[in-house]
C-alpha cells in the first residue's frame, strides 16, 4: 500500500516531466532542423572556399557549353582553306598535263631517233687469268674458247697445253718467251673447233675498230686484240653503239667491252666497259723490237 502511494505521489512528477520534456523535444527538434539546414550550406561554401574545386566545377559548366562546337566551326574554316589546297592539287594537273605532253616524248623522237644497241658477251666462268706473266696469248685463247663453245675450263693444264702450241705455230721463232699473231690465231682456230680466227693487220685505226664491233654483231663471238704495241693481249667481249631508226646502216660507235687477263684492275679485269676515246689509248701499233715482222706498225684484231 505505501509503494502504491508513493507510486501515486511520483505519478504526477514523472507525467509533469513528460509533458514538460515533450514540450522541450518538440520545441528542440525545429531548432535543430533550422541549425541543420545551414550546417548543410556550410559544407557548399567549404567547397567554394577550395579554388580546386572551383576550377573544376568551372570546366564542367565550360564542357556544358562546351565550344566544342566553336572548333566546329574552326573545322569549317580548315575545309575552307582544304579547298585552297584543291586547287594546289589542280595545279598539279595542270603540270600532270604537260606530262602527257611529255608523253608524246616522239618530240625528242627525232632526236631520240637514235636507238642505242648494247651487246656483252661476259660470262664469269668463262674468263681466265694468264697464270704466268707470258702466257697473256693463251690465257685469251683459253677465255675465248669457253665463250664460244659455252665452256668453263679455267685449268692450268689446258693453258700451259695452249701455250706449247702456240709456240710451235708461231710464225717467227723468239728468244723470249712472248707469242705472234700467227700462233694466236692457230690456237684459236684449234680451241674453238675450227672457227674461222686469222690475225687481220690494219693500217688504219677507224677501219681496225669498226671490225672489231662489226665481227662481233654478226658472229657473235670475242675477238683478241693486241695492245700496248703489241706487247699484250686482250680480250674485246661486246660494245655499244647508237644508230638512226631512219637509216640503220647509219651506226656510231661509243665504246667497247674489253678484258685483260693479268686479273688487275688496271687491265680491265674481269671486264670494263670503254669509251672509244679510252679505247684508242691503249688500240696503238703493233711493234716488234727484235726483228722486222709482218705486223710492224699496223693494228692487229683476231676476228672471224
Amino acid at each position: 500500500m505505501e509503494r502504491r502511494a508513493k507510486t501515486h505521489g511520483r505519478m504526477p512528477r514523472v507525467i509533469l516531466a513528460a509533458v514538460l520534456g515533450l514540450t522541450v523535444l518538440g520545441a528542440t527538434p525545429w531548432a535543430a532542423l533550422a541549425d541543420e539546414t545551414p550546417t548543410p550550406a556550410e559544407p557548399s561554401p567549404d567547397p567554394g572556399t577550395t579554388p580546386g574545386l572551383d576550377t573544376a566545377g568551372e570546366p564542367s559548366p565550360t564542357p556544358a557549353p562546351t565550344p566544342s562546337p566553336a572548333p566546329s566551326p574552326t573545322a569549317a574554316p580548315t575545309s575552307a582553306p582544304e579547298p585552297t589546297s584543291a586547287p594546289v592539287g589542280h595545279t598539279a594537273d595542270p603540270t600532270d598535263t604537260p606530262s602527257p605532253t611529255a608523253t608524246p616524248k616522239p618530240t625528242p623522237a627525232p632526236t631520240s631517233g637514235s636507238v642505242v644497241q648494247s651487246r656483252n658477251l661476259y660470262r664469269y666462268s668463262a674468263m681466265v687469268r694468264q697464270y704466268t706473266s707470258y702466257w697473256c696469248v693463251p690465257a685469251t685463247v683459253q677465255s675465248m674458247a669457253n665463250l664460244v663453245l659455252g665452256t668453263s675450263n679455267r685449268s692450268y693444264s689446258r693453258q700451259s697445253y695452249i701455250y706449247k702450241l702456240t709456240r710451235l705455230h708461231n710464225r717467227y721463232r723468239y728468244a723470249t718467251k712472248g707469242n705472234d699473231p700467227q700462233g694466236w690465231g692457230w690456237t684459236l682456230r684449234y680451241f674453238t673447233n675450227g672457227k674461222p680466227y686469222y690475225p687481220r693487220a690494219y693500217t688504219n685505226k677507224e677501219e681496225a675498230i669498226r671490225s672489231i664491233w662489226s665481227s662481233i654483231a654478226r658472229t657473235r663471238n670475242p675477238v683478241g686484240v693486241t695492245v700496248y704495241s703489241g706487247t699484250h693481249a686482250w680480250v674485246v667481249l661486246g660494245y655499244k653503239l647508237t644508230y638512226d631508226l631512219d637509216e640503220p646502216a647509219k651506226k656510231t660507235l661509243l665504246g667497247l667491252y674489253a678484258s685483260g687477263p693479268l686479273g688487275t684492275s688496271t687491265d680491265r679485269w674481269p671486264y670494263k666497259y670503254l669509251t672509244v676515246a679510252q679505247f684508242r689509248d691503249v688500240f696503238t701499233r703493233y711493234h716488234e723490237w727484235q726483228r722486222s715482222v709482218i705486223w710492224e706498225g699496223k693494228w692487229v684484231v683476231l676476228a672471224q
